[in-house]
């Protein structure tokens, strides 16, 4: 029942808001600076705009990480987010799609690292976001074929077949 005590005076505050990770990131940075110079938390909530009990359970979260506080940090960070961003998606087109090792090794991998504790590491994830960057490779081929095209000149080469073609992805 603290909740609805909490929301009450607060028309503004959602209880049920989802939390772009960004906006998380640089929320929770933000009570961690204004907690370090001895700020309350129900203060911090109210200065933040966010429901106290969301603080208290992005604290716990962060205290049960098993890994160096700074790391959990960087994580939690905006600049962290977008470096583990970039490196989620710069792993799925070399280790699928060129390295042919397959969604399961990337979530090993992240496993391995310890980036499980950042990012959805399960298969099912992992095989959303390798959706997502072949779509964009597929995307990139349709836009990007056609101007290419335009400048190059035209010439004749010699294409054969071995037995190790299975007819799966080829150059046209």
């Amino acid at each position: 029942m603290g909740t609805v005590v909490d929301f009450a005076h607060h028309d503004h505050i959602n209880p049920h808001q989802l939390w772009d990770r960004f906006e998380r990131a640089e929320l929770f940075e933000q009570y961690l600076d204004l907690q370090a110079q001895g700020v309350s938390q129900r203060q911090a909530a109210k200065q933040l705009q966010v429901p106290r009990t969301t603080l208290q359970a992005w604290q716990s979260w962060h205290e049960t990480l098993d890994i160096c506080p700074h790391v959990a940090q960087f994580f939690q960070s905006g600049p962290g987010l977008a470096c583990l961003h970039r490196l989620i998606l710069a792993l799925h087109p070399v280790c699928v799609e060129v390295g042919a090792c397959g969604i399961r090794l990337v979530c090993l991998l992240l496993h391995l690292t310890g980036l499980d504790r950042f990012v959805a590491a399960s298969y099912g994830a992992q095989q959303q976001v390798n959706l997502q960057v072949e779509q964009a490779i597929v995307d990139y081929q349709q836009t990007e074929t056609p101007r290419l095209a335009k400048e190059m000149p035209r010439k004749v080469i010699t294409v054969t077949q071995d037995e190790t073609f299975t007819g799966g992805l080829c150059l046209a």
